[in-house]
């Protein structure tokens, strides 16, 4: 890297409570910030479980991994996929099977390389469930953690139980998404967004509201690029711009959320 090239911030993504959506948070997040021309590479940490490629849309173009860099058995953009519908959006699958001789030096090498080389200005690493050897890996390279939670009162004590355990292992800057809300209209939802923010004492970056279409979408690989639901596409895109420093409201252009029956 010479001295004009600025390093990649890298952020990872974790809840350590399973259904909360994380996977497909990172996925659409990295989407809406590449619609916004900024350049997003995904690496999927969930090793021996990987499920990013499909929420992505990307399987059939994802020949290697970052195992395959990891143990030096490709060069590092060999394993890159670019994603057709976006040219800002790269993308590096998780190797089918966790071989536990790699060690957390090679996968932070590994990262801090596409980090430096300038040909990105994020690297979004998206952890499995749960604390881990992925997740400590993740938390030895990031710059960031990006907790996702649904408004449940398990999923915010696992938001509590992950921030202690990543301010443990260096990672200072932490923020919160709130997932799946609900309401009658935003203004009602935001007691239940604060309610999160003050049980799991982690600041705030953004709340997407529930959206069945997610679903179907996560199954169809479709992304914020594509999708139908203007609240939802309308909630990554205020979190894209958070995430670039702008102080956007939290349910800016939001009109209505849809509620539980």
């Amino acid at each position: 890297m010479n001295e004009t090239t600025r390093s990649a911030q890298i952020i990872l993504f974790t809840s350590c409570k399973g259904g909360v959506g994380k996977s497909t948070v990172c996925a659409n997040l990295a989407m809406s910030l590449a619609m916004r021309g900024k350049r997003v590479l995904l690496i999927d940490c969930d090793f021996g479980n990987r499920c990013l490629d499909i929420l992505t849309g990307l399987s059939n173009e994802a020949v290697y991994d970052i195992g395959d860099v990891m143990m030096h058995r490709v060069p590092h953009f060999r394993a890159v996929v670019k994603d057709s519908r976006n040219k800002n959006l790269s993308f590096i699958a998780a190797p089918n099977d966790f071989n536990f001789n790699v060690s957390a030096a090679a996968f932070r090498a590994a990262v801090r390389f596409y980090a430096d080389s300038g040909e990105y200005d994020f690297v979004f690493l998206d952890t499995p469930g749960g604390i881990g050897e992925p997740l400590m890996f993740a938390a030895n390279v990031a710059d960031t953690a990006y907790i996702v939670v649904s408004p449940t009162k398990a999923a915010v004590r696992a938001a509590e139980r992950t921030a202690y355990f990543l301010c443990t292992k260096g990672v200072k800057r932490e923020r919160l998404i709130v997932n799946k809300i609900t309401g009658k209209n935003p203004e009602s939802a935001k007691q239940t967004v604060m309610s999160a923010i003050d049980q799991s004492r982690v600041r705030l970056i953004g709340a997407v509201p529930y959206e069945p279409e997610l679903i179907e979408a996560g199954d169809n690989g479709t992304l914020t690029d594509e999708l139908l639901s203007e609240p939802v596409t309308r909630a990554f895109d205020n979190i894209a711009q958070r995430t670039l420093g702008s102080d956007v409201p939290l349910f800016y252009k939001i009109k209505k959320l849809r509620r539980l029956h």
